[in-house]
């Protein structure tokens, strides 16, 4: 159970780095790029675009990939507490079955 508590207190603090960063990179990056359209410099607004869309590409393939080993960590522990459960199941038809042959017994 401390490991799974672990993983969640780490998946809580890796959440709240992408939704600050979800919140504040789109604004810089349009203030950016209005700056330097605003100069009225076109080489470096191209390449201020440019920067940019690479820049965002980047982030949404790395979050993408962040999000699927994320998907794969619930499906385990979901895995996990399947096999628990069977496993408890199958202790109290064990144990029901103990007692109804210790009351059979009397």
């Amino acid at each position: 159970m401390e490991d799974l508590s672990k993983k969640t207190r780490s998946t809580e603090a890796q959440v709240r780095l992408w939704k600050y960063a979800a919140w504040t990179l789109p604004f810089v990056a349009l203030a950016a790029v209005v700056f330097s359209s605003f100069i009225g410099l076109d080489t470096l607004f191209d390449k201020t675009v440019v920067i940019i869309s690479s820049t965002f590409f980047a982030i949404a393939v790395f979050w993408w990939w962040w999000a699927l080993h994320k998907l794969l960590d619930i499906v385990k522990i979901m895995d996990a507490t399947a096999r628990s459960l069977q496993w408890v199941k199958n202790s109290i038809g064990s144990i029901k079955k103990d007692l109804q042959d210790h009351d059979s017994n009397r």
